[in-house]
Formats: C-alpha cells, sequence, structure tokens
C-alpha cells in the first residue's frame, strides 16, 4: 500500500468507514473491531499498561477493597490476603471498642492503682501506715491571764488573756502491738512522743505562764451535787493546799505534766477514784503509748472499708450520748480514707478520739499544692459545734441528765475528758456565740487562722496538706460552800490551749510516689483512654469504606471507588489505539 493510500485509509478510518486497500486479514480484524466495540474496549484494556510504584497505603486500600486491582485474576489471587485483613481489623475494632469502654466509663484502671493501698502484711502500705514517712508538728498555743490579780481583787470585770506561742513539737507516731487479724482487719495502739523544736517556735519551754487550775475546777465540778457535808471536806482540803483558780508554771510542765497538790491529796484519801495518773498536764495522753486498743478495716476484703475505724477496745460504739449514731464509732483517724469517698458530694468523717466522737469535713474547692500536684480542700462545717436550734443533729450531744446544751461553738468533752469540765472549740471561739467572747478580753477569732481543713489527693485520698486546729477550754462550775469562786460567773468559759497539726517536711520518697501517682498515671490513662478512641474511630472508617465499596462495585460494574465509568475508559482506549496506528502508519 502506498503512503497515500495509507492516508486516505487513515482517514476513512477515523471517519468510521472500511479501508478496501488493506490486506485481507487487517481488512477482517478491522471489521470485527469495528463491528464489535465492546470486545474492542476490552482488548485495549486486557493490554498491559507501564506499572507503576505504589505505597503502603495504596497496598492497604487495595486489599480492603477501596481500589479496585487491574485484572479480576488479581482479584482472586489477592481475596485471602483481603479476607485477613478485614478480620484483623474487626478483631482490632473489637479491642478498641472493649478498651474504649473500659477507660472511658469504667475504674478498672484507678483500682489496679488503688490495689496498693491495701494494708496488707509487710506491704509497703502497710510498712508506711505503722510508721508514717511523715512527721507532724504541734502547734501549741496558751493563753496566758494577764490580769488575774486585778481579777480577783474586783478591780477588773473581765479577764485578760494573750495568745502566746506557737511552741512547735516534732511529732513522730507509730503503730505497736499491730496484729493482723487476717479477716481484713488490723488490731493496733498508737504511740506518739515529741520533741521541742526551739527555731520554729516564738517562745521557750520555760516561759512561765498563768494559766486555769484545771485541777481545782474539775474538784469543785464534781462535788456540785455532792452532800454538804462532802462540800465542806473539800473546801478544807482546798484551803489546805492554798488552791486558787488559776496557777502560774512553765509551758513544758502545764503541756506534759507536773505535780499537783490537789491531785495527791485526791489520791491519798481516796477521794477520786478514776485518777490513775501520777501528774496532771493538759496534754499529757498524748504521750506515749495510747490506752485504746484501734481495730481497723486494711482494705484486702473490700477496698471501700480501707482504714475504716471497726472498734475502739473490741466495741463498735461508744456508750456517752443519747443516740446510737452519735456513740457508733466510725470513719478514719484521718491519715487515710477510702479512696471510693473522693467523691465532691461525700462527705468525709474522722473519729477524734479526743472529742469522743466522729468529725465531718466537706468538700469545698480545688487546690494546687507543692509541685503543681491537685488536691481537694476540706473543711469542718461551719455549725459542726453548732447548738441544736442551729444544727439539729447536735442534739445527741447534750447533757443528758440536767437536758442542757451549750452555746454554739461548744462541745461538752467533759465525758470522755476523765470527768474534768472540758469544753472544745475553735481557735478563739471562731464560729461561736458572740457570748464566748464577753467572758474575756484578748480573743480574735479569724477564719484563715482558726479554720480547719485538709488537702486530700483526689486518687490516693490521704491528706498531704491541711490543719487540724482545736481549742481546749475549762468550765467555772460554781457551787455552795466553796468560797475560792466567788469573782466568777456561773458556768464561764475559759479559754486554756489551743492546738495546730500541721503536716511536716514530706519525704522524698512519698513526694515521688504522689506526683507519679498523679502525673504518670494521669498520663498513661489519658494516652489509653484517647488511643483506644482514635483506633475505634479509624478502624470503624476503614471497615465502612470497605463495606461500602464492595457493595457499590456489584460484577457488571468494571470500575471502582476511585475509577471513572467504562464509556469513558473506552473513548479514551479508542483514541489511544487511533494514536498508535497513526503512529505506525507514519513508520509504515
Amino acid at each position: 500500500m502506498t503512503i497515500a493510500e495509507q492516508k486516505s485509509c487513515t482517514n476513512r478510518q477515523q471517519q468510521g468507514q472500511l479501508c478496501n486497500n488493506i490486506y485481507p486479514n487487517q481488512q477482517v480484524q478491522q471489521t470485527m473491531q469495528n463491528n464489535n466495540p465492546q470486545q474492542n474496549t476490552y482488548a485495549i484494556n486486557s493490554s498491559k499498561p507501564l506499572k507503576k510504584q505504589t505505597s503502603a497505603l495504596d497496598n492497604i486500600a487495595f486489599h480492603l477493597g477501596i481500589k479496585d486491582s487491574d485484572s479480576d485474576q488479581a482479584n482472586d489471587r489477592n481475596l485471602y490476603v483481603t479476607l485477613s485483613l478485614l478480620g484483623v481489623l474487626f478483631i482490632v475494632f473489637i479491642a478498641s471498642v472493649t478498651g474504649f469502654f473500659v477507660m472511658w466509663f469504667t475504674d478498672v484502671y484507678d483500682n489496679s492503682l488503688l490495689e496498693k493501698l491495701k494494708l496488707s502484711y509487710n506491704s509497703t502500705a502497710a510498712e508506711w501506715w505503722e510508721r508514717p514517712p511523715v512527721n507532724p508538728l504541734l502547734k501549741v498555743h496558751v493563753f496566758n491571764y494577764t490580769n488575774v490579780e486585778e481579777f480577783i481583787k474586783g478591780e477588773a470585770t473581765k479577764l485578760k488573756v494573750v495568745d502566746l506561742g506557737p511552741y512547735v513539737y516534732h511529732e513522730t507516731a507509730e503503730k505497736v502491738n499491730v496484729s493482723y487479724n487476717g479477716d481484713g482487719t488490723i488490731t493496733y495502739k498508737e504511740r506518739r512522743s515529741y520533741q521541742f523544736l526551739a527555731n520554729q517556735s516564738s517562745g521557750m519551754q520555760y516561759d512561765k505562764v498563768v494559766i486555769p487550775n484545771v485541777p481545782m475546777l474539775t474538784a469543785v465540778s464534781k462535788y456540785f451535787h455532792e452532800s454538804f457535808y462532802k462540800k465542806m471536806i473539800l473546801n478544807t482540803a482546798l484551803n489546805s493546799v492554798n488552791a486558787v483558780p488559776f496557777k502560774t508554771l512553765p509551758v513544758d510542765s502545764f503541756l506534759w505534766g507536773y505535780e499537783d497538790e490537789l491531785l495527791n491529796l485526791a489520791k491519798k484519801f481516796s477521794f477520786d477514784s478514776e485518777i490513775s495518773f501520777e501528774k496532771f498536764g493538759i496534754l499529757m495522753t498524748r504521750n506515749g503509748t495510747s490506752a485504746e486498743t484501734f481495730t481497723i478495716y486494711s482494705g484486702e476484703t473490700d477496698l471501700k472499708q480501707l482504714a475504716i475505724i471497726k472498734g475502739l477496745d473490741g466495741k463498735s460504739s461508744l456508750d456517752l450520748w443519747t443516740t446510737d449514731e452519735c456513740n457508733r464509732v466510725d470513719g478514719t483517724d484521718g491519715s487515710q480514707f477510702p479512696p471510693h469517698l473522693m467523691d465532691k458530694r461525700q462527705t468525709l468523717y474522722v473519729f477524734i478520739k479526743s472529742l469522743c466522737r466522729k468529725f465531718p469535713l466537706q468538700y469545698e474547692k480545688e487546690v494546687t499544692l507543692f509541685d503543681g500536684i491537685p488536691a481537694w480542700r476540706y473543711k469542718a462545717p461551719l455549725d459542726v459545734f453548732a447548738h441544736p436550734n442551729i444544727n439539729v443533729d447536735n442534739q445527741c450531744f447534750c447533757h443528758l441528765g440536767s437536758a442542757s446544751c451549750p452555746l454554739s461553738g461548744l462541745l461538752n468533752a467533759t465525758l470522755c475528758s476523765y470527768g474534768a469540765p472540758i469544753y472544745a472549740s475553735f481557735p478563739h471561739f471562731y464560729t461561736g456565740d458572740e457570748k464566748l467572747l464577753e467572758t474575756v478580753d484578748g480573743l480574735h477569732p479569724q477564719r484563715e487562722k482558726h479554720e480547719t481543713y485538709a488537702d486530700i489527693h483526689p486518687r490516693l485520698a490521704f491528706p498531704i496538706d491541711g490543719a487540724s486546729r482545736f481549742q481546749i477550754n475549762v468550765q467555772v462550775k460554781k457551787t455552795s460552800y466553796i468560797t475560792a469562786l466567788e469573782k466568777f460567773e456561773d458556768g464561764d468559759i475559759l479559754p486554756v490551749v489551743w492546738l495546730e497539726v500541721v503536716p511536716g517536711v514530706i519525704s522524698e520518697e512519698l513526694r515521688n510516689m504522689i506526683y507519679h501517682s498523679t502525673f504518670s498515671a494521669n498520663a498513661i490513662q489519658l494516652s489509653f483512654k484517647y488511643g483506644s478512641l482514635l483506633i475505634c474511630v479509624t478502624t470503624l472508617a476503614l471497615l465502612t469504606m470497605a463495606c461500602y465499596c464492595r457493595t457499590k462495585n456489584s460484577p457488571h460494574v468494571t470500575y471502582s471507588c476511585n475509577e471513572q465509568p467504562t464509556q469513558k475508559k473506552e473513548s479514551d482506549g479508542t483514541q489511544r489505539l487511533n494514536s498508535s496506528n497513526e503512529m505506525k502508519n507514519h513508520d509504515i
């Protein structure tokens, strides 16, 4: 065929006509192609294109059915791989959904950390509980009476006091006679000792102070309901030892014990069978081994009862107050709380042995402590010592015999103070009735200095900062035929001392534990939570896309999600064929 014939044939082909001057075999082939365009397109599409480089993401998409292969033979060859990937994705999806549910809607992760708080025998938690790595500081403020002589002589109508201190003591506390009972409880006694810290104190141990004569006021109070004959004997005994309402003593002796003439006289003649100690000191019972035996839950059988006091001297209730609820021994000693109670709506309870009652703490706000560690601040309610007319729950703490209740701001602790007329309050009668401030001058209640609070770790549930502040007062109970108390009003409340217990220096080991339990544990928890969420969403998206694309690609359709319809591919193939023919003709 000549070049002119080839050009003419090419033009006729472009117009859809047959070329008569080509060879018979070529004409038959061309006729078949023109008469059967679908077969022509199939032949074009079945020709091998240049192999292009693919990425790992393309391969995954291909095997998931998001991108089709180039031939049905390849689909058959990779069916097993596709099903395997879909199975793996489904398993990962189920695992991520499970992890998402566990991390977001359960306490499994927290509980795995809190297991270490159980007071198991020979565990680290038990060792720290027996010998705490934190040594608290006891700060004692003594009320020094400055105008006693003028008051006794009648030259002054009110007593004046000066708040001296603080006198700071380093407290060492430990549990002794510890017995792990094997039933989820622990029995023990407490032992405390104190060392004076002169460099942190605002005064010295030998400072002389004028304070109320508590043994004398106790003796008079106990004889209030006795007969005329016994009262006369008491008055004679008071005069024989020159007992007066106030004494001058060194601070250390007043706090930790001194020999009292009236006390010795009472023991000599057996005036009081309850007296079992040689000396008297306002804080004497705090020093040494406790007389009481405590039983608490270790948390081994139920973490929700961790550190809860089960009984005192084998009894689950006291016999002091007027209701079972007030007599119930409950709460913790304040060094640890059950973690499940760390709910801002829950009230925490501390059993205070010296007050013979459980003491409530209520959530106030979130605070940040050293090294940025978060904590929840709990405070004593303002009405915890309120009169029953204000807080009806305090009705049970009123004196049953006389049916009398103390003024707001006071708790009658006589029954757990060996019969001494001791009343507890917050320092400087904070939150108390205004009448309490009329007895003496020199009291200035302030919330920042005198409130009780505890900053508790929200996960570990033990205090890492705070201040326990209480005041010890003595009541003047006048009785007939006792001449030493004539200048007082019956029922006067005299402040004696107020105490502040704060955490000391936290050991480096405990500080690291708190730090990692806060930040490291939180980082791991967040990574698990959001990691499970991300994997869950990713695998769900891949499974959805795979199912969608495979559903859309029916057997009669030759294109996939990212391809164009067959008609367009046929047109493109025809154009490539014509272009190829032109190049061949040109070469000829």
